[in-house]
């Protein structure tokens, strides 16, 4: 029969990564985000289904567990402390990977309009003894 295997989709066999404007524009599809197959959504509701599967394809799916560490295995980092990045513990605290610390008095004052309704709640019978710190604490640096 004469045009058989003829239509339908033919996947690319050098898809480009990403695609550029007008004449310069390539396929993408068929690459390595094609790896896992496209999920459906049961009982979806009108158009859900749809979106679900548009969102898939929207971007590729990175080989996540190739980079991991497994748990059991030896350090990479033999030469630094487990508590580095941490506040507490040896190596470099957390302004070395550039995460700003705050002023905890400045936080608590910029609180001290919360004073009425946690004193509120600390004072109920079902509170516990942190919510109670915490509004001590408050008021104190407030």
């Amino acid at each position: 029969m004469a045009g058989e295997g003829r239509g339908g989709y033919r996947k690319p066999e050098h898809p480009a990564a990403v695609s550029g404007p007008g004449a310069l524009s390539a396929r993408t599809d068929g690459g390595p985000s094609d790896g896992q197959a496209v999920q459906r959504m049961p009982d979806a509701k009108y158009g859900e289904s749809q979106a679900f599967e548009d969102i898939q394809g929207g971007a590729p799916l990175a080989d996540a567990v190739a980079g991991l560490v497994p748990l059991g295995a030896e350090t990479q980092r033999p030469g630094e402390p487990g508590t580095a990045g941490a506040s507490a513990g040896p190596g470099v605290g957390p302004q070395a990977a550039g995460i700003q610390m705050s002023d905890d008095a400045s936080d608590y004052s910029n609180m001290k309009h919360l004073i009425p309704g946690l004193e509120l709640i600390a004072n109920l019978p079902g509170s516990n003894a942190s919510t109670r710190t915490f509004v001590r604490k408050l008021k104190s640096l407030a």
